[in-house]
Parts: structure tokens; sequence; C-alpha cells
């Protein structure tokens, strides 16, 4: 069975500054996220650290309304820690009319930090569906700005660096072609279905960017065998 390392723990980052108190407890973080709202938020920033993609900046509405909403729906519960851990994490900017916004932490799919307040945590469910939004989006805009081919098929087969990392792999497309792809100079893999995998396995429905030296540009696991 397949399980996430230290390495990818998924965080979040969401910077904006406000002449506000920080937030120390449930109640006053909701009350700071409360002060977000899609009709004021002009343009919203994402990227990672280490870097998954290039940073993208958004400012569909649709975009912008999917990561609000997702922030005010979360459950925030009291923690005595004060150590969310290191890993790789998403770092996001909302923005307001006044160029203003609000700072959130999101880490280890548990732990939540607004405006550099005592950590909360949230549920692990909560917590890994920020992976679907953003991944959903980033697949969306690569559809429609990639000048290569997008290939979508059904892993058969994977190669494997000593270290686990996906070096290449074998895919059937969904008209039956059997394609051999080159990973090793690809981007880090995007798992859009929230099980937060960053490795192939065969099973994996994926759609891949691939260029003319059939390397791959763009990895997107769009379903995921286990």
């Amino acid at each position: 069975m397949r399980k996430p390392t230290s390495a990818f723990i998924p965080l979040i980052i969401l910077s904006m500054m406000v002449g506000c108190s920080q937030a120390n407890t449930p109640a006053g973080i909701m009350s700071h996220i409360e002060n977000i709202s899609p009709e004021n938020t002009t343009r919203i920033t994402v990227s990672t650290q280490p870097s998954l993609f290039d940073a993208v900046e958004l400012t569909d509405p649709s975009d912008v309304e999917s990561i609000v909403l997702y922030l005010k729906g979360l459950s925030i519960s009291e923690t005595d820690s004060n150590e969310m851990g290191s890993g790789m994490g998403y770092l996001i900017e909302i923005f307001n009319n006044e160029e203003q916004a609000i700072k959130v932490v999101l880490a280890g799919n548990k732990w939540i930090e607004v405006d550099d307040s005592r950590l909360h945590t949230i549920p692990y469910n909560e917590a890994i569906i920020f992976d679907t939004i953003i991944g959903n989006i980033l697949i969306n805009k690569f559809r429609d700005e990639y000048e290569g081919t997008i290939v979508r098929g059904e892993v058969k087969s994977v190669s494997s660096a000593e270290s686990g990392a996906t070096i290449g792999c074998e895919i059937i497309t969904d008209d039956g072609t059997l394609i051999v792809v080159d990973m090793n100079n690809k981007k880090p893999i995007i798992d859009i279905t929230g099980t937060g995998w960053l490795i192939l396995h065969a099973g994996d429905i994926v759609e891949i960017g691939i260029n003319s030296n059939f390397t791959a540009d763009k990895v997107f696991i769009v379903e995921a065998s286990m």
C-alpha cells in the first residue's frame, strides 16, 4: 500500500496585510477568514515550495470563489502543538481591491495558521480538498494553454529511480496506442485526485503533456489506481 512521504506534506500559505490583531482562537481565525469574499478578491497567486509548477495567477471568478469558499468552510480546532513540521507546500496570495490580503498557512494535511497566529488544526478530509481544487484549476489552464500534445490514458508500467521517483512510464492511450514517455526532465507530478501521490503507479489514469521528443512537460494524475 502506498504511503505519502514527509517530503510531500501539503502546505498552503495565503499572504495579506490587514490592520487587525492576530487570531488566536478558532472563532477568531474564522472571523478573520470571513473578511475575505469572492466579491472583494481581485486575484490569487499560487505556487509551491519546492516548485511543483510555475507560479500561477488566478483572476477567473470561479477559481477565486472556489478557493475563498474552501477557506470559509474549514472546521478549525484548538491544539497544544506549536510545531507544524517541514515539507513541501502551496504558497497562495489572495489580494483585495486595495492589494491587501490575509496570511494563512495550511500544512501537513492538518495544521492551520492565520496571520502568524498560534497553530490550530483542521480535519484531514478537509485539508486534502485543496489538492483537488488547485489541481483542477491547473489542469484546465494547461489544457487551454499547452501547445504540445496532451495524451490521456492508463499507466501500464513505470520506471523508477532508486529514490522512488518516477522517471518514465508506458501508457495505453484512450485510443489504444502504446506510448513510452521519458520523464527524467519533467516537472513534478501533480495529483488532482486529492490522494496526494506524487509518483505514478500502474493503473493510474493520467493526462500528460508530451513534447516532440516524447518527453513529459507536465503530468497530471486524474484517477488514482488506489
